[in-house]
Parts: C-alpha cells; structure tokens; sequence
C-alpha cells in the first residue's frame, strides 16, 4: 500500500506531503490540486510503463491516455523558486524513492538529476499490474464495445470504461469469483457476473442483470434486462448514462484483489444521490478487504455513504483519510492549502472547513 507522497514544485504544491490511507477521498474546490495529486501518481507510471522510470533514468511527462502536461513548465509550480520538480514516493513495506528533474526546455521525457531509493519501491501497487485507473472522462451508452485483443500492463477495464464489456466477458467466461468478501451482497452468488448485477441493483435500479453478448467475435454487445421487463432486453443506449458510468467502477471493484491499487475520478457522475450514497459504501467496503482506493469526488453522498459504513461498523474510521483542499485570500491572491477532517466510530466529522460540502447549508440560509 501506497503510505505517503511529497511532491516539490509540482503544479500547485510548493512543497507538500500527502498521507494516504487504505481510502484516501480527494475532495475541495475546484482548480486546488485534486487532479494534479493524481498526475503525480499517473505520470511515475507511465513512465514504469515504458521502462525510462526503472531503467534510464527518465520521467516522461506526456502520453497519449494518461497525463499530457505538454511542456516542462506546465509541471513546474507558479510559486517555484527554480526548475526543480521532485517527486517522492513510499509504501508500508519500507521502500522509498525520490525522483528529481529540472523542468525546463522542450522535451516532455526530462532525465532525473537525483535519485535516491531504499528498498524496492517498484514493487509497489502502484507499478503493479492489478493496478487500474478510471478517468472522469469516461465514456457514455454504447451499441457494441471493443474487444480487448491485447495484453495490457494494467487497467484492463480501460481508463475510460472503454473495455469494461470485454473485462466482463472474461470474467463470465473464466467463472471468476469476487476476491473481496467484504462486498460480497448476500442473495447473490460469489462469482462476478452475478455481484456485478446485484449491485447494479442495489445502485442503479432494483431488479437489474447485464450480459454480455459475443454474438461477433470482433465487438461486444452489452443487454440490461429488468425484473418488471423480463421478455425484453435493451441496449445502453436505451437505459441512460448512469450505468454505463457507473458499470466500469463497480467492476472495477469486483475484479480487484487484495493489496491492489484503484484510482477513481468522479465515481458519481451521472448517478442519483441514493445510488452515489451506495457507490461510497461500496468503495469502503472494498478497501475494508485489502484494496488501496484513492479517490476524487465532489459528492457529499459519497462522503456519506462512507459515513454510514462507519457507523453501521462496516468498516474502521482508522483507514479513512479525509484531504480537502481549499483557498486562502490573501489580499487578492488566492493560495492553495488543505485539511484532512476526520471521521469518528459514529460516522461524525470532527471539522467541516469552508467549502467543505457545507452549500446545502449556506443555500438553505439564503433560502429561509
């Protein structure tokens, strides 16, 4: 598991340290450094991705999925002092790196100019290949999916989503099990496919199974059947943007295994507020089993289904960390900082910082 991350110089961070926890949730006003927190992360990865991290003793900055910062200086904070960016990185088996480059010039794959290592970090989850990434950006309703034919060196779902109908498909064909007891529903089998639907149920809509259909060895097609219509199925383009959305999240979990790495970006986008109140709880629940999940979210549902899951003793407060990152005014300037509130054995929040998913209560002032 992934312990701890100071980045130097890097986009707004002057110098930060960020602990994280088994479900560290990303959350704050917009522009404040959530994603850039995230980029951290994705561009050590891409860069083990195509060996200059590990091997030659590059960063690569720009690839074509998943971190374009175009130049050197859109890495480099606007408070920097010099050229220099660091990065460093560790985890709770004791390795440790750090990684330094000047950013400057034209090319996006900057040589380190330091390096310092203790232990093995690339042993990490993080350069694992059960890692998996899924960008906010994912994409909406298809009539058929792409069949992943290669062997990718991790997110088999897509960052996107954009495989995850191939990722089912395999794991109905393959009869794979849910690794992770804890998100387990009760009623339902073990095996994926039948998890996937359950909480598709309990998320989306009561009643709810999705098959995949190989019909063409080339592409894929999804069908939804529900309990009320069950002589008649319908494609993703008939049943709204909320499951295709949420389909690749929740796969995502049911196809982690223990000790493996989950980046999520907006795990409630297009979702009722019930249904992303259930989507946190699930979260919890699968770190609860051993999966490391990082997330970025602006709902205060998904902060409160992980409140519930506390209280409800689901799952230990002790492996929640809370960052929200805000702003200071000074004079005109507005400057980034961030607080970690916590959470208690009742599911109570000990500090709500300004802007903290405190707007229902401002708007209900105005209202009255």
């Amino acid at each position: 598991m992934l312990t701890d991350i100071q980045l130097l110089q890097f986009k707004k961070f002057k110098n930060e340290h960020f602990g994280l926890l088994p479900l560290t949730l990303l959350t704050g006003i917009n522009g404040m450094g959530k994603s850039s927190l995230i980029q951290s992360l994705l561009i050590l990865r891409q860069s083990f991705d195509r060996g200059d991290l590990q091997n030659n003793g590059m960063i690569v900055i720009e690839d074509k999925d998943l971190v374009n910062l175009i130049s050197p200086d859109d890495m480099l904070s606007s408070a920097a002092d010099n050229n220099i960016v660091s990065f460093r990185l560790s985890d709770s088996k004791g390795n440790i790196a750090r990684w330094t480059v000047m950013a400057e010039g034209t090319s996006n794959t900057l040589p380190y100019t330091y390096e310092e290592k203790t232990g093995n970090i690339y042993a990490s989850s993080l350069f694992a290949t059960n890692f998996q990434y899924l960008n906010a950006e994912r994409i909406g309703p298809r009539a058929i999916y792409e069949k992943l034919n290669i062997t990718r060196p991790h997110s088999p779902i897509g960052y996107r989503g954009e495989y995850a109908a191939s990722r089912l498909l395999d794991a109905v064909t393959n009869l794979e099990k849910v690794e992770l007891s804890t998100v387990i529903l009760n009623g339902a089998g073990n095996n994926i496919y039948e998890q996937l639907s359950a909480w598709i149920s309990e998320i989306i809509y009561p009643g709810t199974r999705v098959n995949p259909d190989e019909s063409d060895p080339a592409r894929i097609r999804l069908q939804y059947s529900f309990r009320e219509e069950q002589t008649k199925t319908f494609n993703p383009l008939n049943v709204g943007f909320g499951f295709s959305f949420a389909l690749p999240v929740i796969l995502a979990i049911l196809t982690a295994k223990p000790g493996s790495l989950l980046i999520v970006e907006n795990p409630e986008a297009h979702l009722h507020p019930k249904g992303q109140a259930k989507m946190g709880k699930l979260l919890a629940l699968a770190a609860m089993s051993g999966v490391q999940i990082i997330l970025e979210s602006h709902s205060d549902h998904i902060l409160n289904g992980i409140r519930i899951a506390v209280k409800e003793h689901l799952i230990s407060p002790e492996i929640i960390k809370l960052i929200f990152f805000g702003t200071n005014l000074r004079s005109d300037e507005k400057s980034y900082h961030k607080e970690e509130p916590k959470i208690d054995q009742n599911g109570r929040i000990d500090n709500w910082p300004k802007d903290f998913f405190d707007t229902w209560e401002y708007a209900l002032m105005d209202l009255l």
